[in-house]
């Protein structure tokens, strides 16, 4: 996408005022679509982790380095994995998301026009919170999926909530509500 927009309004440039300018133009536009956007919205929007039995595998961008690299070598993409032994305590932040925050497009809604629910996504983000026993905090970002498939996530949120004992959900009686 960042390159599509670099060559549209370089070569807007190019034909008519310089060539010269037009390649400046098109490195300064990739610039700011592929960093100012894509290195923010990273983390929200391209985000996957998945469980199993015994295991949280989850992809960490948290460093933006890390997600420069990514960008740039996506080859480089490695997973982490946690033992859910070793959670101890999980959170869900987020929710329940009052629902005239929420539109059914993506990319262009009526509520705040062109791009309103990754606003949203980015400033209420729906996620799981996991403690470990050492420790270390982990947010796996919901807000993607939840944005677009509400029930199907809750849905699936209940079933990965349920391999916990309660002890170790530490949840809002309005986020109970909603998932139970």
């Amino acid at each position: 996408m960042s390159l599509f927009w670099a060559l549209l309004c370089g070569s807007l440039f190019g034909f008519n005022i310089s060539k010269t300018l037009g390649i400046r133009i098109a490195i300064v536009v990739f610039g700011i679509v592929f960093i100012g956007h894509y290195l923010i919205v990273l983390p929200t929007i391209f985000n996957y982790w998945d469980s199993s039995d015994r295991f949280i595998r989850y992809n960490d961008k948290s460093n933006p380095f890390k997600r420069l690299l990514l960008m740039l070598i996506p080859k480089l993409n490695t997973y982490k994995v946690i033992d859910k032994k070793l959670i101890k305590s999980i959170q869900i932040t987020g929710l329940p998301m009052t629902n005239d925050l929420l539109s059914s497009a993506l990319f262009v809604a009526t509520e705040g026009g062109f791009l309103y629910n990754l606003m949203v996504m980015m400033h209420y983000p729906v996620e799981v919170k996991l403690l470990l026993n050492n420790g270390q905090i982990i947010n796996l970002n919901l807000s993607r999926d939840y944005v677009d498939h509400p029930t199907e996530t809750i849905g699936k949120l209940k079933i990965f909530l349920n391999d916990f004992p309660s002890a170790k959900l530490n949840l809002s009686p309005e986020t109970k509500q909603l998932i139970y």
